[in-house]
């Protein structure tokens, strides 16, 4: 797997740059992001890289920092999320704020990027808040916004009787925070 280049730019096109590499030019795919940070023609460009299969052929995905390339690769495990998607993520929001977006449960931001809609965006935090292989910097935040919120023993009681039946962690845990937020303490289980 190719991990990054380091090379030319030898072209540019619409949704893609041509990299010379040692006289062996790699065609790869890049963020809106990326595109806007490129470098003049003929200078030299480094592109962290991610190889994804399309059409059963294999292409390669560049981007100006790792922190992007992270992102893609954890984007792109979301059911409905391929390369195409987690381009154009990638291409409206800058790393930092993907990670806040789904810190904060804020899935209208995703939303603003071209090809993901309401529905795709809100999997997209349900399927990442609580996920272990986030980015360093993404976990961290996460674990500070988990530490400064107070969890009750009804909230977690709830929580855990709701896996039991058979819910996902993450959607029984955004379930309960939405409902715990409605209700006037003091909050029991019942409730």
């Amino acid at each position: 797997m190719i991990a990054k280049l380091t090379g030319v730019l030898d072209r540019i096109y619409d949704d893609a740059v041509l990299i010379d590499v040692s006289g062996v030019a790699y065609r790869v795919l890049v963020s809106k992001r990326t595109l806007n940070n490129l470098p003049e023609l003929n200078g030299q460009l480094v592109l962290w890289t991610e190889t994804v299969m399309r059409n059963e052929q294999p292409h390669l995905c560049g981007f100006m920092e790792e922190q992007e390339v992270d992102w893609f690769r954890i984007l792109t495990q979301v059911q409905g999320v391929g390369a195409k998607v987690a381009l154009a993520i990638l291409s409206c929001l800058s790393a930092s704020e993907i990670g806040d977006a789904i810190i904060g449960q804020k899935s209208q931001i995703l939303a603003r990027a071209d090809g993901v809609g309401p529905k795709l965006a809100s999997r997209i935090v349900l399927e990442l808040k609580g996920k272990k292989d986030l980015p360093i910097m993404m976990r961290d935040l996460a674990s500070e916004a988990n530490a400064n919120v107070p969890q009750s023993k009804e909230i977690s009681d709830a929580v855990s009787a709701l896996v039991n039946l058979g819910y996902n962690r993450n959607e029984a845990e955004i379930a309960v925070d939405k409902a715990s937020s409605k209700i006037i303490p003091p909050i029991t289980l019942e409730t």
